[in-house]
């Protein structure tokens, strides 16, 4: 008999599963094996096997679900028996999956403390190999959470012990992403966030490593109020110092700087199956762009498409944040862009050109005809991006923006849409856990639905609630429902979605901006408006207004169902209508901010067309 604790429970017999009947006699078989070969107390038995105050025929159900646990075992039936005041399962830690995983993780501690280091991290993914799942899936009580949570405790002790050991043992690009996901998934968690640190510092990438710890210190301070510890503060000081060893520098090309792909990717099939396929052939540079609003998911389609690309180019990947919309920063001039590429390339300081124009040839002539991997992530506009492309068809580019890109030659666009309704389901189970969310569809879809599919925003929502074990998904709901407060709320750490949308409000040019507030104050959510609506609103002619709304529709700020007609997501309108509460107005409107109605003229108009 094998018997598995770490996922959902189950019983195996020579391979095949053993059905052990109803949830008390789960319960009761959990229970005993949480203390194999030890006797279990049978009120500890019925406190496991109820909620709350047990029946009156608690213990002659218990003495029932005893009977039928021992048949559901066949032969095996004698392994329960009865012992004193009660019950014990006579087993062995190789019996039982969870206690394999604690001897395995004891094995390789032991290990470890003799210099057996590679024997000790065989042991450690040996064990972490066991899991299947969270922890005793599918029983809730307080009994088993305790325990569950315990388990989880160990599983990530372990899994930080093992990259800890590939990370002396030189392998710090290997465990990169795999702890990329561990912070992802445990943002407050220090250890994984120190470790993540020291292997970007390891790979070369310091400026990363110190972001990751800014992330962090920013989280520890709004979440719980607190500073990074000790151990944290020091390793960031020390790579600040430049006190800590690098890996051997590598030669000039093979480098990969492509960020972690994460574990939480959902949907987009449809478009990898497109960008993947319109990569060009023979001498023309292939140029796959990826523009959207702001938090529609660009930058993890191009790191997954650039991973699944990744193979075909081998004398590196290189991947550089142009800054088009960041918080603080002005856009990366072309030629800083340019110097760090270069340098990312394997290009000593001194060899780089001083002159932007040679730095591009530099550039040019480095990869040429070197089959390469660039991301331009970020990126303002055309402008910025052209001095930037190499020159041949070996080379592989891809760009996002959040803006098109016209202007730009050759290139293979795609608009990121927000999520389906099915996407974003997917994406907030997967991020908050499937075990508060696989049984309540319709909640979960009400949440996804008032973050309006957006995957910056029900990532959000997710690990809100992932991190908040108290709340029920209508709590969640409850207070996304707040139109004043939900852009407030859909905040964690340094990730929000009102900054992301201010980040966009702000690259606008004045006349942009005083259209897209007038507009907010008027429409209301899903409401369409046309070229007339925004001229009367303004006080413009009808081909100027027309040319404002292309813009605002090329920033991804406007959206449109039908040509000439207009609408919000309904998170940009309620930003919108936030910056008509700011001191700037403007003169000569038809309009009080916020108090009035797009006239039902352009709703007909735009249903005609």
């Amino acid at each position: 008999m094998y018997f598995k604790l770490l996922g959902t429970v189950r019983v195996q017999r020579d391979g095949e599963r053993v059905d052990v009947g109803g949830q008390r006699q789960q319960r009761l078989l959990v229970m005993l094996l949480l203390n194999a070969d030890k006797v279990v107390s049978a009120d500890r038995l019925l406190e496991a096997m109820w909620d709350g105050e047990p029946p009156v025929t608690a213990r002659r159900q218990l003495h029932n679900a005893v009977a039928a646990l021992r048949r559901s075992f066949g032969p095996a039936k004698h392994i329960v028996v009865k012992d004193g005041p009660g019950y014990r399962i006579t087993v062995t830690a190789q019996d039982v999956d969870a206690h394999r995983f604690t001897t395995m993780v004891a094995a390789a501690s032991a290990a470890a403390a003799v210099g057996r280091t590679e024997a000790a991290a065989d042991l450690l993914e040996a064990g972490l190999a066991l899991w299947d799942g969270p922890a005793l899936s599918g029983l809730h009580s307080p009994v088993f959470e305790i325990a569950a949570a315990r388990f989880e405790e160990n599983r990530l002790t372990a899994t930080e012990r093992l990259a800890g050991l590939r990370l002396d043992g030189g392998d710090a690009a290997v465990v990169v992403p795999q702890l990329g996901e561990l912070v992802s998934r445990h943002p407050l968690r220090e250890e994984s966030r120190r470790l993540l640190m020291l292997a970007l510092h390891r790979c070369g990438r310091t400026a990363d490593a110190l972001n990751v710890y800014e992330q962090g210190r920013r989280l520890l301070r709004d979440e719980l109020g607190v500073d990074p510890g000790a151990s944290l503060r020091e390793l960031y000081e020390r790579i600040l110092r430049d006190d800590l060893p690098h890996r051997k520098p590598a030669e000039p090309g093979g480098r990969s700087f492509l960020p972690y792909d994460t574990a939480h990717f959902t949907g987009r099939a449809d478009e990898l199956e497109f960008l993947t396929g319109c990569r060009s052939a023979g001498t023309a540079l292939s140029i796959l762009a990826i523009d959207g609003m702001a938090g529609v998911g660009k930058t993890t389609l191009a790191v997954r498409l650039a991973h699944q690309l990744a193979h075909g180019f081998p004398e590196g990947h290189l991947f550089i944040d142009l800054h088009g919309h960041t918080a603080g920063q002005e856009p990366l001039e072309p030629a800083a862009a340019l110097e760090r590429l270069l340098l990312d390339f394997g290009l000593p300081p001194e060899n780089v050109p001083g002159d932007p124009g040679q730095r591009a040839a530099r550039w040019r002539a480095e990869v040429a005809e070197r089959r390469v991997l660039v991301v331009l992530d970020n990126a303002f506009d055309a402008t910025q991006v052209r001095p930037l492309l190499p020159g041949t068809g070996t080379a592989q580019v891809i760009i996002t923006s959040r803006r098109r890109l016209a202007g730009l030659d050759g290139v293979t666009s795609r608009s990121l849409d927000v999520f389906g309704a099915r996407d974003a389901a997917a994406l907030f189970t997967r991020v908050a856990g499937a075990d508060r969310t696989a049984h309540r569809p319709d909640a979960v879809a009400e949440v996804v639905a008032l973050c309006g599919h957006l995957p910056l925003a029900v990532g959000i929502a997710a690990w809100r609630f992932h991190n908040r074990p108290a709340w029920s998904l209508e709590d969640l709901a409850y207070r996304l429902r707040d139109r004043a407060g939900r852009l407030a709320g859909l905040r964690m750490g340094d990730r929000s979605v009102a900054a992301q949308l201010e980040l966009s409000y702000r690259k606008l040019t004045p006349g942009q901006r005083r259209l897209f507030r007038v507009l907010g104050g008027a429409a209301q959510p899903g409401e369409e408006f046309d070229a007339g609506t925004a001229a009367l609103l303004v006080n413009l002619p009808v081909r100027e207004a027309e040319r404002l709304l292309e813009e605002l529709f090329d920033a991804h700020m406007l959206r449109q169902r039908a040509a000439g007609c207009y609408h919000f997501h309904d998170l940009v309108l309620e930003h919108a209508r936030a910056k008509t509460e700011e001191p700037e107005r403007d003169e000569g409107l038809l309009t009080t901010f916020g108090r009035t109605t797009l006239p039902s003229v352009s709703i007909v108009e735009c249903s005609v067309r």
